[in-house]
């Protein structure tokens, strides 16, 4: 027989649920044309139970940024620090830093959407940018793990290499929102990886047969 939930593992569910059924409508709808009317009815939960755990719209948006980022930097995590070279590890994070745009090119612009959305609040801007902090945070600590296990040293701090990564990404996917075949994932690939080692001290790498960096 299951062992029944205790109340605090059932609220945590439905705050799941909801986030779940959140990201789905705003990716469809984009945020402003959602509701959370659409948004209960899509997570299958009463108005009250949405209410309970979120105040409004901006929160709950929040809550699906916050999944996003929590996902996005296991997967940025794991792409680049199993990589055999450094160079190899900057290709790994821009190809996954793009893989999910690709995968649904409908998040950036929504996101951009919220974002303009919070810079006219100030309270919520801050809230926002307080997360977009933290996103910038753990790429640069990706970034600085790398470089330290390859021996590379960067000429400029590593958040600021992580802001340049994401303004590259979130800009060619506004690009291939008015012309898809404009700004293709590889081309984000190379400029990323480019930029990147524009912006490195380090020793002359080593080359293997096939003529890339063994560093």
């Amino acid at each position: 027989m299951s062992q029944r939930r205790t109340r605090g593992e059932r609220k945590e569910q439905t705050r799941a649920d909801v986030v779940a059924a959140a990201r789905d409508v705003f990716l469809r709808r984009g945020f402003h044309g959602a509701s959370l009317e659409e948004i209960t009815e899509h997570a299958g939960y009463t108005k009250g139970a949405v209410y309970s755990n979120f105040a409004g719209k901006d929160e709950l948006f929040l809550a699906v940024l916050d999944a996003h980022a929590a996902d996005r930097t296991r997967a940025y995590t794991a792409a680049a620090l199993h990589a055999s070279s450094f160079e190899e590890g900057l290709h790994a994070l821009a190809r996954e830093m793009t893989s999910g745009a690709v995968a649904d090119p409908r998040w950036v612009p929504v996101l951009i959407e919220f974002w303009t959305h919070a810079s006219r609040d100030e309270r919520l801007r801050r809230q926002v940018s307080d997360r977009h902090q933290r996103a910038l945070d753990a790429i640069a600590g990706v970034l600085e793990t790398l470089a330290a296990k390859h021996d590379v040293a960067y000429r400029i701090p590593a958040r600021d290499l992580a802001r340049g990564h994401g303004a590259y990404r979130n800009g060619m996917e506004l690009e291939r929102l008015l012309d898809p075949d404009a700004a293709p994932p590889e081309l984000f690939e190379e400029m990323s990886v480019g930029f990147v080692l524009g912006l490195t001290t380090n020793p002359t790498p080593t080359v293997n047969e096939d003529g890339r960096s063994t560093r």
